[in-house]
């Protein structure tokens, strides 16, 4: 039924598949256990070119410089860090300052439904039939056990976030240290490395790696821009709405655009509540729509930029969004933009074979290979 030669030629390409999905499998098991020593490697990674400037200029020994390059680096980290808790001190701390200045009347409009919330929850306790209680006893007394269970799980998860403090501080100390040694060796596990290929495979390994990094950089950059687009859109919204603080809210939208299934919608829900229940309809309603408008936007461009920057079919990246929102699984957004970047990469170099191959038109030119064709 099949081209006996066209499953030989792919056979390779089946090969890299499969090889490709246990390793990605293997990393994201693994990643709990691997992450400080992954995250030092790749923050030694980035200090690279300061200790090649310490080393050539200062003539620093390797050691010095790769301890000064790894402070360099945690320093701007956490005091990012530092900078951004002190900022969302100040914005709580406004925040308190003025709840604690409104007056019983200002509480009014927001308190109202709570009130007649209550009022008829007593109607209906003093309108309440005592033989329907007795006959659901069992029932309601399951509802509390299960309202209880829910507390003890809530409780269980709170302590557990404690105790985890402490392996959250070795688990960064682990991280600086590998940053360390690995800032220092760097250039010993490069030359191992490269020493256990040929001299034509050490050439195509930093090309690969070349490649490698350029479309990671496109790919990063392609949802950065995503994220932005969100900001501005979000600026734009509640600016002319009227909501308060509106640098800041697009700010925090642009960064909660990051999550899954809900995203913005993570600040646009809760903001939208507080204005229906102060009685303001109209702001609640258009910031409903203006989410729901937000959210299909950047569903219709996501797979547009991303694609165009890392030249793959929009339709594979349209694939991966649909995938990881059915599964709700955020590393399936990982799997496939790596998986075409990979194959791209081994494709173009000959390494691989296409999945299509290259067949003769009837002017007797070479077609490309269906799998690289985009849209016009």
């Amino acid at each position: 039924m099949f081209d006996k030669h066209q499953l030989i030629r792919i056979r390779p390409l089946l090969v890299f598949l499969v090889c490709y999905t246990a390793g990605f499998l293997l990393f994201a098991a693994t990643l709990k256990y691997t992450f400080p020593f992954l995250a030092g490697f790749l923050l030694a990674l980035l200090a690279q070119p300061l200790i090649e400037c310490l080393r050539r200029r200062l003539h620093f020994h390797q050691t010095a410089a790769a301890a000064v390059a790894t402070l360099a680096v945690y320093a701007v980290l956490f005091g990012l860090l530092f900078l951004i808790g002190l900022w969302l001190i100040r914005e709580i701390s406004n925040l308190i300052a003025y709840i604690s200045t409104l007056k019983p009347s200002d509480l009014g409009p927001l308190t109202s439904p709570f009130s007649s919330l209550i009022q008829q929850f007593n109607d209906a306790i003093n309108h309440f039939d005592a033989g329907f209680l007795q006959q659901n006893q069992e029932k309601m007394l399951n509802l509390a056990q299960t309202g209880l269970s829910l507390a003890t799980k809530t409780l269980s998860a709170v302590l557990g976030f404690l105790t985890s403090l402490p392996a959250i501080f070795t688990m960064f100390i682990v991280m600086i240290f590998s940053t360390y040694f690995f800032s220092k060796d760097m250039r010993k596990i490069k030359n191992s490395l490269l020493g256990l290929f040929t001299a034509g495979g050490a050439d195509d390994l930093r090309n690969y790696s070349r490649n490698g990094r350029s479309l990671s950089g496109k790919y990063i950059g392609s949802y950065l821009l995503i994220y932005f687009i969100t900001f501005v859109e979000t600026l734009i919204v509640f600016i002319v709405l009227g909501v308060p603080y509106p640098l800041v809210f697009s700010l925090i939208t642009g960064i909660a655009d990051i999550l899954p299934v809900l995203g913005p919608g993570t600040i646009y829900i809760p903001i939208s509540c507080f204005y229906l229940f102060t009685g303001n309809y109209f702001t609640a309603g258009a910031l409903l729509v203006c989410w729901l408008i937000i959210t299909a936007i950047r569903q219709i461009i996501e797979p547009k930029i991303v694609s165009s920057s890392i030249d793959i079919h929009p339709l594979s990246m349209l694939a991966a969004i649909y995938f990881a929102l059915v599964a709700k699984n955020f590393w399936i957004l990982i799997y496939i933009p790596l998986l075409m970047i990979l194959y791209q990469t081994l494709t173009k170099s000959g390494k691989l074979p296409t999945l299509f191959e290259h067949r003769e038109s009837s002017s007797g030119a070479k077609q490309p290979p269906l799998d690289s064709r985009t849209k016009p």
